[in-house]
């Protein structure tokens, strides 16, 4: 499985909840790449800078709404989903350190219907590019480097044999990708979904809770709209059936 996990060794400026809630050194230098390089065209957060700009506060609604709008694969309603913060942030005392057994289990006794498990992931860099290090005082270089990434592969494999070993019969998957909003997408819309640590992680989690919630009135309304038409077609069925 570890092998089918991408590295993003120089991810400098696409940092979602870093442009989103504006934290960090650099967010202000990251948003402008974002807004104004070529690469970056056609992407979730480039949208999102050009709608709502880089200085106004975050707008979680507007981001959920490119995110729907957005083309990519979504997972299927038996699939619980997992995201992992990998890659630079071994260096945190909360690294892999959630109780994911745990949290796999409670989400199977509530939801017996599923028989998927898939990780979301890369191993993720976010290292100062040469434009924005000026900016840089007291941040983490967040570098790639061999000894990080070793230490990332021994966690994460122990990890995932520790989930096999615990749930023989679920069906294990990794989608990763070196377009984080595929990912972003993937997690959001998600009908069961565990997130890790780390600001990107906890952002996740809001917007696929803000799209659940979206998905239950919009079920909402439209089983209220048939018992609607249900209830007036019998009732013109009982007028009919009076006047004969």
């Amino acid at each position: 499985m570890i092998e089918n996990i991408k590295i993003l060794k120089h991810n400098s400026d696409y940092r979602v909840s870093d442009i989103v809630y504006k934290g960090g050194e650099r967010w202000q230098h990251s948003a402008e790449m974002v807004l104004t390089k070529p690469k970056y065209n056609g992407t979730i957060l480039q949208k999102y800078l050009k709608i709502n700009g880089i200085y106004n506060p975050a707008n979680l609604p507007l981001l959920l709404q490119i995110i729907k709008e957005y083309k990519s694969p979504i997972p299927n309603n038996n699939e619980l989903v997992v995201h992992l913060r990998l890659g630079d942030v071994v260096v945190h005392n909360w690294f892999l350190s959630k109780d994911y057994i745990s949290l796999i289990r409670n989400m199977l006794q509530q939801h017996n219907n599923i028989n998927k498990l898939t990780f979301v992931t890369c191993f993720a860099y976010q290292v100062w590019s040469p434009e924005s290090l000026h900016l840089r005082k007291n941040a983490h270089l967040w570098k790639y480097t061999d000894e990080d990434q070793e230490k990332n592969v021994v966690k994460v494999t122990k990890l995932f044999n520790d989930i096999k070993n615990t749930f023989p019969n679920l069906k294990l998957n990794i989608y990763s990708n070196y377009n984080i909003d595929l990912d972003m997408r993937y997690c959001v819309f998600s009908k069961y979904f565990i997130s890790d640590d780390g600001g990107f992680s906890k952002l996740l989690l809001t917007l696929q809770k803000m799209n659940n919630t979206d998905n239950y009135y919009i079920y909402f309304i439209y089983y209220l709209l048939i018992l609607i038409l249900i209830l007036f077609l019998l009732f013109i069925v009982f007028i009919i059936s009076k006047k004969i």
